[in-house]
């Protein structure tokens, strides 16, 4: 999912790497600035070159930025997914949603969380300029979410309805994390959130024999809810 449809000609060697190395300083520009107040002259200035050559390279402003998160996110993507798999095989589903947290959560990953809901914070007055975000942002973490709540034996609609509920039961803390930075309470907030997912889940495997579930059970009544979810 491209945030911003562009079609340029394909670009030499050299012209790459130098439009590579523009875009990875002002990846940095934005980490230490943040957006909001982004133009392209301090840009040009704190990247060591001039805007005329910005916008020979991205050509224009709104390329630029949207280039850049497009950037981040494939770049934290990538990492996330290369650190989750170093883990120990094996894991429940409470143990790998516990380690998203602690990735998501690490003192390491703040500058990115704040310039992703600075981002999200322009997406919502700006929503159709920026959907392309949005929308990416949600294939990444849900639909990962999603397809392991499904591996654990959840039909598809319970699958999408727990990963919704923990999606944003996460973004929430993540907040409250860069908010207050009462880390001790929001840890001990996120350990009962992963009790009450492993809980989840196995009210639904009792519920629903796994070979069930994976065949595609229909569920149309509350007894198929999760026992948490149907709480709610």
């Amino acid at each position: 999912m491209v945030l911003c449809d562009v079609t340029e000609p394909v670009p030499s060697a050299r012209t790459a790497r130098r439009k590579a190395q523009l875009l990875d300083a002002f990846i940095r520009h934005l980490l230490r600035r943040g957006v909001s107040d982004v133009s392209l002259r301090p840009a040009a200035a704190a990247l060591g070159t001039s805007p005329r050559m910005l916008i020979y390279y991205f050509g224009s402003r709104k390329r630029l930025l949207f280039s850049a998160i497009e950037e981040i996110r494939a770049r934290e993507r990538a990492h996330f997914m290369r650190d989750i798999q170093r883990g120990p095989p094996g894991r429940t589903a409470g143990e790998l949603l516990a380690a998203s947290w602690r990735w998501y959560a690490s003192k390491r990953r703040e500058p990115y969380l704040r310039l992703l809901f600075e981002v999200y914070g322009l997406a919502f007055v700006n929503p159709k300029r920026y959907r392309g975000f949005l929308v990416a942002m949600t294939e990444d973490f849900f639909g990962m979410m999603e397809e392991g709540l499904r591996s654990q034996g959840l039909p598809a609609r319970d699958s999408r309805i727990a990963a919704t509920l923990y999606r944003a039961t996460l973004r929430g803390l993540l907040l409250d994390l860069l908010s207050t930075g009462d880390r001790a309470r929001i840890d001990e907030a996120m350990t009962e959130v992963t009790r009450r997912f492993e809980h989840d889940l196995k009210t639904r495997s009792v519920a629903t024999p796994r070979g069930e579930a994976r065949a595609g059970e229909t569920l149309g009544t509350a007894r198929n809810v999760p026992g948490e979810l149907r709480a709610r």
